[in-house]
C-alpha cells in the first residue's frame, strides 16, 4: 500500500443563500459520521462560509466518502417563500501524494498534489455546470473517470430527500441490512428497499469496487 496517497475532496454548499437552516452543523455530523464509521482519520473543515474541503488516509475509499456527503447533504430540503431547496454541494475529489497528513482540523492553510489537483478541478466546475469532478495524478484511470463520472452525476442529481436518507445510511453503515436501516429511519424494510431501489445507487456501487481496484492496479494506495 502506498502510504503518501491521499485524498482531497474541495467543495462549496449550491445555493447557500436559499438554504435557511444550518447546513454547518449538518456537514460536521457528516463528518462525524464518516469519522465513526469509514475512516477514522477522516477531516472536515468548513471555510469561506458556504465552502468545506476534506482530506483521507484511505484514497480508495475516496468515492465511497464523497457519495456520503452527497447523499448528507441531499437529506435535507427547506421552504424559502414558495420555493422548496433541496440541499446540494458542487465537489472535486483530487487524489495524488502527500507526504505529511495535516495536523488539526484547519486544511485552508494546507498544500500539496491532491490540494492542487482538487482545487484545479473545482476551479473549472463552475464555467461546466457539473457538480462531481474526479481527478488522480494518473491518466489512464482520469480518462475512465471522465466517462463514468457523468452517469454518477444523472443518478445522484435525481435523488429525493427520502432516496437520499437511505442512501445516506446504505453507504455509511456498509454492513446494516435494510432492516437495520428501517429501524434507524422508522420506516419499514419494504419502504426502505423501494427508496433504494429508486435511488438507482445499486448500478453505482459496483463502480465503487472497481474504483478502489483501479487504484491498487495503479499502486495508488
Amino acid at each position: 500500500m502506498n502510504n503518501k496517497i491521499k485524498a482531497v475532496i474541495t467543495g462549496d454548499i449550491v445555493g447557500s443563500t436559499l438554504i435557511t437552516a444550518d447546513f454547518k452543523k449538518v456537514l460536521h455530523q457528516i463528518g462525524d459520521d464518516i469519522q465513526q464509521h469509514q475512516d477514522e482519520h477522516f477531516i472536515l473543515d468548513i471555510y469561506r462560509g458556504d465552502s468545506f474541503q476534506s482530506i483521507s488516509r484511505q484514497a480508495n475509499k475516496a468515492l465511497l466518502v464523497l457519495l456520503i456527503i452527497k447523499a448528507g447533504l441531499k437529506r435535507y430540503s427547506n421552504k424559502k417563500g414558495s420555493k422548496e431547496v433541496q440541499w446540494d454541494a458542487r465537489m472535486s475529489l483530487g487524489i495524488g501524494v502527500l507526504e505529511d497528513y495535516p495536523n488539526g482540523n484547519n486544511l485552508s492553510e494546507s498544500s500539496g498534489e491532491p490540494f492542487t489537483i482538487s482545487g484545479r478541478a473545482f476551479d473549472k466546475m463552475k464555467e461546466k455546470g457539473t457538480l462531481i469532478q474526479i481527478k488522480t495524478n494518473d491518466e489512464s484511470i482520469n480518462a475512465e473517470l471522465e466517462a463514468v463520472v457523468p452517469l454518477i452525476e444523472v443518478i445522484t442529481d435525481r435523488w429525493t430527500t427520502a432516496q437520499a436518507d437511505a442512501v445516506y445510511r446504505s453507504l455509511l453503515l456498509t454492513e446494516a441490512t435494510q432492516e437495520e436501516i428501517g429501524k434507524i429511519l422508522g420506516k419499514s424494510q419494504r419502504v426502505i428497499s423501494k427508496r433504494l431501489n429508486l435511488s438507482k445507487i445499486d448500478a453505482i456501487k459496483p463502480y465503487l469496487k472497481r474504483f478502489e481496484k483501479q487504484l491498487k492496479w495503479m499502486n495508488l494506495v
